[in-house]
């Protein structure tokens, strides 16, 4: 059954009824009072990210309010961060939005659940083992010179659909091999149309807005049904004729065997290959695309940038790296990972509460819903001094290890954590790499250097995001 009508999977733990905020409930969190019916929603909708932080620095660590009518706990505090994605992982399920994902992605590995999630990640891991990333590494530098070429000096690039449009190229490439370019543009369409409907319909309720009789509503189950027919052709035509020399991602995955030799049905296949094209570019893409913002509007750091990408020989002599040369680099490291911590590609990770549980201190009920949100956390003053500011040299100061676990968690934590994080780093460092190697980013507008962000399922910058092209002297 496709995703879009298939039901919840029975193996999964019963989820408990919602919780209304109790007036006067002293085991709750302090949190803000009761508005008019429906202002916190908006206030919620209107600005996410910031309705959050604020919420931080008026209440503290933990804070308690109401969502349609619903229960939602934010828990701030690294300590906290680290209980609900590590401590007590077991004690949650993915949250509020992770049913709209499910249309499109069905069981793949970010929406599902134990025990299927186990099943998953343990069979998953082989194709995302360190000693296949060199091979990815060759593909993904291929792609990117293919897409550097046909920038022009002088010209503007809309640097946030091109950064798009190469990272899917990858995905694609790293998935499906040879037959990528065929169903590259059928992809990217149907995917565009499935994001957007997950995020604008992401609170508990908004689901009845399917059954409207809108085309806008009735393009989020033909989007979700074109891309599992894509997934189900190229499955399809592999199973007739399988290629022993394939080295794609499909093909690993129609190979792979659980411990009891059992293999993937083809529908735990698609959704799993849908699963990697959605978290496989759009983050990336968006990392990238505020990295390139940044470095714009500080010229040092891209300074440094360039120098490091002109030592690289992999660069001057034109060949595919290897990973240990690329992700050697230290600038560009400290690049990504100062983007990720005041653009985290996964913002906010919502989770709800299968059973009574204390999380650092803090009493959270079954049925609850829980927020945590990298964005806020990131923005912590008592982890990163002057939270607001690009400033990749912290990370010489205070090196990762030196945080509090939790403080700084852009690919998730404990077995809900990223399996594809080194391949994205990976992917991140090459493409950077090669921009600095060849080409100066500046704004279009230089009076308005970086782009506004649109925080939703991903935390994207808005727009085009036009940067002019600027051969380097």
């Amino acid at each position: 059954m496709r995703a879009f009508t298939a039901p919840r999977p029975a193996a999964y733990a019963p989820v408990p009824p919602p919780l209304r905020r109790r007036r006067g409930d002293s085991s709750l969190p302090p949190g803000p009072g009761r508005a008019v019916p429906g202002v916190t929603t908006a206030r919620f909708l209107a600005d996410t990210p910031g309705f959050l932080l604020e919420l931080h620095r008026r209440h503290g660590d933990a804070v308690a309010f109401e969502l349609r009518r619903q229960l939602f706990l934010g828990l701030f505090a690294p300590e906290m961060v680290d209980g609900v994605l590590v401590r007590h992982t077991r004690s949650f399920v993915k949250g509020v939005g992770f049913e709209r994902m499910r249309k499109v992605l069905g069981e793949g590995l970010l929406t599902n659940e134990e025990p299927i999630h186990l099943r998953h990640r343990r069979m998953l891991q082989a194709p995302f083992h360190r000693d296949r990333l060199d091979g990815y590494a060759a593909t993904m530098a291929e792609a990117t010179d293919l897409e550097l070429e046909q920038w022009q000096p002088g010209s503007t690039v809309a640097t946030g659909p091109r950064m798009m449009a190469l990272t899917l190229d990858i995905v694609a490439r790293t998935l499906f091999g040879t037959d990528a370019s065929a169903h590259s543009e059928r992809i990217a369409t149907s995917m565009e149309v499935a994001i957007d409907r997950i995020e604008r319909t992401m609170l508990p309720g908004l689901d009845r807005l399917d059954r409207l009789p809108l085309p806008w509503f009735h393009a989020f189950p033909r989007a979700a049904d074109d891309l599992a027919e894509v997934a189900e052709e190229l499955i399809a035509g592999r199973r007739a004729t399988p290629d022993p020399h394939a080295d794609d991602l499909l093909g690993l995955l129609l190979a792979l065997r659980d411990e009891d030799g059992s293999r993937l049905t083809d529908d735990e296949v698609r959704d799993e290959v849908l699963t990697l094209i959605l978290s496989g570019h759009e983050t990336t893409a968006n990392v990238l695309t505020w990295a390139l913002s940044f470095l714009a509007a500080d010229p040092a750091t891209r300074e440094a940038l360039e120098a490091e990408a002109d030592a690289q020989s992999w660069l001057a002599e034109g060949r595919a790296p290897v990973v240990e040369e690329v992700m050697g680099t230290e600038v560009a490291g400290r690049v990504l990972s100062e983007t990720m911590r005041l653009a985290p590609p996964v913002w906010v990770a919502p989770r709800r509460a299968l059973e009574d549980v204390e999380v650092a201190g803090v009493t959270v009920p079954a049925g609850a819903h829980v927020l945590v949100s990298q964005y806020v956390t990131h923005r912590d003053p008592r982890w990163f001094p002057d939270p607001e500011r690009f400033d990749p040299d912290r990370w010489l100061r205070t090196p990762e290890r030196e945080l509090p676990r939790g403080a700084y968690t852009p690919f998730g934590g404990g077995n809900r954590r990223c399996l594809g994080e080194h391949f994205a780093l990976l992917e991140s460092r090459i493409i950077l790499l090669a921009i600095a190697h060849r080409f100066r980013m500046e704004p279009a507008d230089a009076a308005r250097p970086l782009p506004v962000a649109q925080p939703r399922a991903t935390y994207r910058p808005k727009g085009a995001v036009p940067m002019r092209v600027v051969t380097r002297a």
